[in-house]
């Protein structure tokens, strides 16, 4: 055979319902409440660990489930909890939120950019040595995405 192992990659591909807001310093439907099926896909490169894969499948999967059917905030929102209510607090609203129902973004706002990178760390926290880079893309609908990259 003249071919020898080049680069390795995994690919995944998933949708999840979420609804979220938007902060922003002007005038825009997307400071109101709504949602998006989104889209997330999903390349790993690297080389294989000792269980003979890049990265588990599962891991990602546990990702989307955390996020699914779920709203999204801020961190930078939150004004408070208090027994399993989250109060958000932001474009003249003020939500109480079951706590179960809210996934807090430790970023500024709730943007695909910052979905996508959320991800992205969330990966990264899971990935071996063996993983040398993740590409995170997330779709909020069939004609927008936002995309990181994470290397090593």
């Amino acid at each position: 055979m003249d071919f020898k192992v080049g680069e390795r990659k995994i690919g995944w591909h998933k949708d999840f319902d979420s609804s979220h807001f938007l902060a922003l310093p002007y005038d825009s439907k997307c400071l109101r409440i709504h949602g998006h099926t989104y889209n997330v896909d999903v390349e790993i490169w690297g080389g294989l660990n000792e269980n003979g894969m890049i990265f588990d499948f599962n891991h990602l999967s546990n990702l989307v489930k955390e996020l699914d059917h779920r709203i999204l905030v801020s961190e930078a929102w939150v004004v408070g909890m208090d027994g399993g209510v989250v109060i958000v607090e932001k474009n003249g609203k003020r939500l109480e939120l079951p706590e179960g129902e809210v996934v807090i973004l430790n970023k500024p706002n709730v943007t695909a950019e910052y979905i996508a990178e959320w991800f992205a760390e969330r990966i990264a926290e899971k990935a071996g040595k063996n993983v040398k880079r993740i590409l995170v893309r997330i779709w909020e609908d069939p004609r927008s995405y936002a995309e990181i990259i994470l290397e090593r």
